[in-house]
Formats: structure tokens, sequence, C-alpha cells
């Protein structure tokens, strides 16, 4: 059977996809044990855990951790995964409608989607700018407000992100090849002001730090909301 736990909590998801397979990896101790994550999938030995059979006449128990964010990962979703005897777990953060549909027609699904509208959006991008300037105080402050508005950690990582690849994109690129990239004018000038706050291996490394915290907040090795505190106090 299939359990889908599925939806932009990504974290209380996981607590409980990982509660489930604990269960049943008690419950069945002689069943062989698979799991997958964005890092960890393989697409051949996926096929060949989903498709074989436990060596002790038991079923096997296979999890696959978000492994959409794996270049292959849909390929194993839309033309191995089907009805089946073993128990698997998927845990995914979005998809698309059609392979929601086909979800829904295999096992199933328990939605953790935040319901809770953000109020405020762009105030995330207040965030930026605080930390385009380097200034510590203000960037704390604008990440309190969004934490009280009810932000999605994910959101404020991805705006994060956006404002220091901007930053590198505005230090590596001249105007017209920026504009030509796709850049805005706006966005061009506000954040080659910014980038000069920065020499060009800082941006990178903090485009390579914030690259780490999303993946050990999808691997669960840490919680995105208070390394995203540290990183903006670090700054």
């Amino acid at each position: 059977m299939i359990h889908f736990y599925l939806g932009s909590d990504t974290q209380y998801a996981r607590m409980k996809a990982r509660e489930y397979f604990e269960h049943i990896r008690n419950e069945n101790p002689s069943s062989h044990v698979s799991y997958f994550d964005d890092i960890l999938f393989d697409l051949r030995l996926a096929t060949e855990a989903f498709n074989g059979e436990s060596l002790f006449g038991g079923r096997n128990i296979m999890y696959f951790d978000g492994i959409l964010e794996h270049s292959e990962g849909e390929v194993f979703y839309r033309t191995i995964l089907k009805e089946t005897d073993h128990d698997v777990i998927i845990r995914e953060a979005s998809l698309s409608k059609d392979l929601l549909g086909f979800f829904e027609r295999l096992g199933e699904i328990k939605d953790f989607t935040i319901k809770k509208p953000v109020e405020k959006r762009m105030t995330s991008f207040a965030i930026t700018d605080a930390l385009g300037a380097r200034d510590k105080k203000m960037s704390w402050v604008e990440f309190e407000k969004v934490r009280r508005d009810g932000g999605v950690m994910e959101e404020v990582h991805g705006t994060i992100f956006w404002g220091y690849k901007s930053m590198l994109m505005a230090t590596l690129l001249n105007k017209q090849d920026a504009l030509r990239g796709g850049m805005k004018e706006y966005t061009y000038r506000t954040y080659s002001d910014y980038a000069k706050n920065y020499k060009e291996s800082e941006l990178k490394d903090k485009i390579k730090e914030l690259k780490e915290i999303y993946h050990k907040g999808h691997r669960g090795e840490g919680d995105m909301e208070n390394m995203l505190e540290l990183f903006i106090l670090k700054n």
C-alpha cells in the first residue's frame, strides 16, 4: 500500500511520515528497507526495490523523501510507481495537478499544505534590502516581522537566495547582459549598489551556505527557521 504525505509544511509532513515509517518497520523487522531522498535517489536501485521481493517473504518497505527534486524522481513516479503490496511512503512538498491526480488513484493522501495565508508577502523583500545594506539589526527585525506574520520559511529562504543571486549577477554581468538574461532594470540598479558592500567571494559563499541550509532542512538535519535566523545574524 502507498501512503502519501504531501504539502508545503515539509517539517510536519516529514515528521509524520517518519513516525509511520518507524511504526511499520518495527512491526515488520524482517522486511527489506529502502530509503531514497533527492541526494540518495538512484532510478535503477529504486526500481529494483519496488519490483523486488523480500528475501524473507515479507513486504518491502520503501521511503521516498522529496525525490521530485532529483532529475529522475518524476520519471520513477510516472513510469514505475503503481499499486503494490509493498509498504511505500512518499513525502513531497509540491507537485503538478496531474501528478497529484495520479497519486490520488494509487493510495492514501495526507495533506500537509499550510493553510494560513501569508500577510504582507512582500515584507520578506525588506530582508534582502537590509542584508544588501549589511544592516544586521534591520535584517533581523524584518525577519522577525515575517516570522510573526506566519511567513513560510521556504519562501523566505527563496527570497534571500534570490537577493544574493541578484547581487552576484550584478557583480559578474554588465547591465546589458543582465537585462538580456531577464533581470529587471530596477533590480539591476538596486542590487548593483548592494553588491558593493560585498566581495565577489563573499556572495558566492553566501549562496553556497543558503543551498546547504535548503538541503539540510529538506533532509531533516536542522530547522530551516533557526538556520535562516543564524545566517542573518552572522551577516
